[in-house]
């Protein structure tokens, strides 16, 4: 299938490589995203700064630098270092757990899924996001919030028994644009800081899990994917108009 194109948020390129199929099962290497590409969108973000006095459900991460070291503690030793942008040309993006004085404590883009670590405030910008998503896969269903107030339903697709959505808390990490808004991903596709638990390798990609759209409508409902949530294109759009990147996505049972 053609490239996704990332698109530019805020100024910031976008990429990714999608562990997602649009099919019952079938080929998984067919429908992989590749790595990255470019476009533009005048989509921007919702801001909002850790330091204002007004409190948000979620604090997304920015990296400031072209890397950002993570530790095992504050003050402790580095156990990892990210890349910004990174390889795929997203822009790096952490989301808050808490914060300890000068040192965050984020989620990471990382296996195993729930991975965190410490950063210093330092070396990111911070900024509150007012939404969240939760995904309850045995209803199908995604539920859009913002400032706990339940916003809209969705029904979504998820994962076959082979290829499971995992469950978890993660968060969106870039948005991409495939070429063909009628094709297999719809008009956008969210990457987020999840992986498959099975699919460690999809086509050249690390099995990152996304939210996508669909030229399969009729397959919205059903356990379907490689493991992403499928939504209709409509529906996608309408996400797509409104989430800012480090928005949390919470996946239940």
């Amino acid at each position: 299938m053609p490239p996704l194109r990332p698109l530019v948020l805020a100024a910031l390129v976008l990429g990714t490589a999608v562990a997602c199929g649009n099919g019952d099962g079938g080929d998984a290497g067919k429908d992989a995203a590749p790595e990255t590409s470019t476009s533009t969108s005048t989509t921007k973000p919702r801001r909002g700064l850790l330091d204002q006095r007004e409190e948000f459900p979620a604090y997304a991460v920015d990296a400031k630098g072209p890397k950002v070291d993570v530790y095992d503690r504050p003050d402790g030793g580095v156990v990892r270092t990210f890349d910004n942008p990174q390889p795929s040309g997203a822009p790096l993006v952490f989301l808050q757990e808490r914060r300890e004085g000068e040192w965050l404590n984020v989620f990471l883009p990382a296996r195993p899924n729930g991975s965190t670590g410490w950063v210093r405030r330092a070396d990111v910008t911070v900024r509150g996001v007012a939404f969240r998503v939760e995904v309850l896969r045995g209803a199908h269903s995604l539920k859009l919030y913002e400032r706990d107030q339940l916003v809209r339903e969705f029904p979504v697709g998820i994962g076959t028994n082979d290829t499971p959505t995992p469950g978890g808390t993660f968060y969106i990490k870039e948005l991409l644009e495939p070429p063909n808004p009628d094709g297999d991903y719809g008009p956008y596709a969210y990457g987020l800081s999840g992986f498959s638990n099975v699919l460690t390798n999809f086509n050249g990609g690390a099995g990152v899990i996304g939210i996508h759209g669909t030229n399969q409508p009729g397959s919205v409902g059903r356990d379907v994917s490689h493991g992403c949530i499928r939504m209709r294109n409509e529906d996608i759009r309408y996400l797509a108009e409104r989430l800012p990147l480090g928005t949390p996505v919470k996946v239940l049972a």
